[in-house]
């Protein structure tokens, strides 16, 4: 199974020991889990002012990180555009696109993506907003 890791948690995230974190973490170690991502221009925008660059570089060294193709993401980006509650048309896209059903994020996260990730004609995905949601979401990697 692959993540989508919001930027609101980009803070969180960067930090291993994070109490919140640490669960993702022993899953990206342990479990064989990754990150997906793709490298069209919203989310290298974003990663790079939530300072994750060097983190971005080490998942993808490691087998960590799920490239998916940019046309593709960067197309169903596009054809939501003005069909979703929230503004973040790239994060639906990525996984509709790459088919991953979790997005770490946090508590005080963006509502309407939360809507727009949880929505069964959307997504029909999960947040994961707490060390508590660990045992039901991350499970065995399942991304190619």
């Amino acid at each position: 199974m692959c993540i989508i890791v919001d930027t609101n948690t980009f803070h969180k995230f960067r930090e291993p020991d994070d109490e919140e974190m640490e669960p993702v973490w022993t899953w990206l170690e342990k479990r064989d889990g990754k990150v997906a991502y793709s490298d069209i221009e919203k989310f290298e925008e974003e990663w790079n002012r939530g300072g994750m660059q060097h983190l971005r570089n080490r998942l993808r060294q490691t087998g960590k990180l799920k490239i998916v193709s940019p046309q593709d993401v960067q197309e169903k980006a596009d054809e939501l555009k003005g069909r979703i509650a929230s503004n973040d048309e790239h994060i639906i896209a990525l996984a509709l696109i790459a088919n991953v059903k979790v997005l770490v994020s946090y508590r005080e996260g963006d509502r309407d993506l939360f809507d727009d990730f949880r929505d069964r004609n959307l997504v029909g995905g999960r947040v994961y907003t707490r060390k508590g949601h660990a045992q039901r979401m991350l499970r065995k990697d399942t991304c190619p």
